[in-house]
């Protein structure tokens, strides 16, 4: 099974290296996967172990490196199933990162809420107010606007300053996911993020469309 696990690690490392990750990137990956490896040895392969296990991974690992290391975990983990058919499903739809992104983790998602009030941070980029006009259009309710707003928000705090990149909005999901603790709250914060992503993407702030057309 040892042995199993180790080739899986190869075969992901070597993947996002071909993909273009950096030499730091994959050190760090290697590194924290190695862990990872180590807690699931002798255990059967399924889903409630490698949860177990990547629980207890990220319990061992420095708050500012837990998103990363959940991103890397999740990326590993149908390598470590040998599962072909996923596996060529998320290279189909750029399912893997290669960057590093090093994100605040609190305690809880009230301290992250609190930090955002206290910075009285504000600057929320255009994708924020036309994600949820378009949600208004279709005839969503107040309360449904208040729920994406009270969770796209800190999504957008964590995102602040990191490069408008879709590894950097993945990291962030997974940071957001450590602050949520509520199984609605996490299924709810998914679906929303996806629906979000595009919006994300298209209508970045002025500063990155600015870097962007100057590269054009």
């Amino acid at each position: 099974m040892a042995d199993i696990a180790v080739r899986a690690l190869d075969a992901y490392l070597n993947l996002i290296e071909q993909k273009g990750a950096a030499v730091e990137v994959v050190l760090f990956r290697r590194n924290i996967l190695r862990r990872l490896v180590q807690i699931l040895r002798g255990q059967p392969r399924n889903r409630d172990v490698y949860r177990s296990a990547v629980n207890a991974l990220l319990s061992i690992c420095p708050p500012g490196d837990r998103p990363a290391a959940m991103t890397a975990a999740r990326e590993y983990y149908y390598f470590w199933l040998g599962d072909l058919q996923q596996l060529a499903q998320m290279n189909t739809r750029a399912g893997f990162t290669t960057h590093h992104v090093r994100l605040p983790v609190l305690a809880s998602f009230a301290d992250l809420q609190q930090r955002m009030t206290a910075e009285d941070f504000t600057c929320f980029p255009p994708s924020l107010d036309i994600y949820l006009g378009k949600l208004y259009e279709l005839g969503a309710d107040e309360d449904v606007l208040t729920e994406r707003t009270g969770l796209i928000k800190p999504l957008l705090y964590l995102l602040h300053g990191q490069t408008h990149h879709p590894d950097s909005f993945r990291t962030a999901v997974d940071a957001m996911l450590m602050h949520l603790t509520d199984s609605y709250a996490r299924d709810s914060f998914l679906t929303i993020s996806r629906e979000f992503f595009y919006y994300w993407m298209t209508f970045p702030n002025a500063g990155v469309r600015q870097k962007k057309a100057t590269l054009v």
